[in-house]
């Protein structure tokens, strides 16, 4: 179980730190001057230390500084170019994951098929079905749910937090009566074109069927359109 906390910890920091890597410090001096750079040392209400492209280091007052904001990296090179991802509309996800089982629950394989709207760059809503095998036992699963999905930045890699909340039942001959079903995640969103993204999330999947807790750490990798 720890092996697997330590896993969603890494992935999810990892994802965060390839965010913010497309993403620079821009400090507007009341002068009209624009530094762009990292800034390494702020002292409150008094000084900012920035470092540049090049490496230089500089000192400015807080009393020179018009405002101090984060934007995205500009390049003319393409392979960094920021793509002009739609920002409403139809949103297709297909996903393929794998869940490790808390305790005496089973491992199984997830695979979901979402379609949903975009309503801007930040927030999505979609409804999606799927299905769900566990290995140990063979039995199959069909969730049917709703995915909400919010995006933190605007960019070619951004964070999101996705929320999946709806109901499940089991192909089995002695089960099928619906289960709730609630699968919190966070995840990174890697845009591959102007209509594309990779997506990967990792997160806990609780689900109920007759009358019976199911909990797992569940990693998807999607593919958005």
């Amino acid at each position: 179980m720890k092996k697997i906390f330590a896993l969603v910890l890494f992935i999810t920091i990892g994802i965060l730190v390839l965010a913010q890597q497309n993403y620079q410090d821009v400090v507007y001096l009341k002068n009209g001057s624009i530094i762009r750079g990292t800034i390494i040392e702020h002292v409150p209400n008094k000084s900012i230390k920035i470092e540049t492209a090049d490496r230089s280091v500089m000192v400015y007052q807080i009393e020179d500084i018009e405002k101090m904001t984060k934007e995205a990296i500009q390049s003319k090179d393409n392979s960094s170019k920021k793509y002009s991802y739609k920002k409403s509309g139809y949103l297709g996800i297909v996903e393929l994951g794998y869940a490790f089982g808390i305790k005496k629950a089973y491992d199984f394989l997830n695979f979901n098929v979402i379609n949903g709207y975009k309503f801007n760059h930040y927030f999505s809503l979609g409804f999606g079905t799927g299905l769900k095998y566990y290995f140990e036992s063979s039995a199959l699963a069909i969730p049917l749910f709703a995915d909400f999905r919010g995006y933190l930045l605007d960019g070619n890699i951004t964070p999101y937090i996705e929320l999946g909340i709806g109901y499940s039942f089991l192909v089995h001959p002695d089960a099928g009566r619906l289960g709730f079903l609630l699968n919190p995640s966070v995840g990174g969103s890697f845009k591959v074109g102007n209509k594309t993204a990779l997506n990967l999330s990792v997160g806990y999947l609780l689900h109920i069927v007759n009358k019976t807790k199911v909990g797992a750490i569940n990693i998807n990798f999607g593919f958005s359109f």
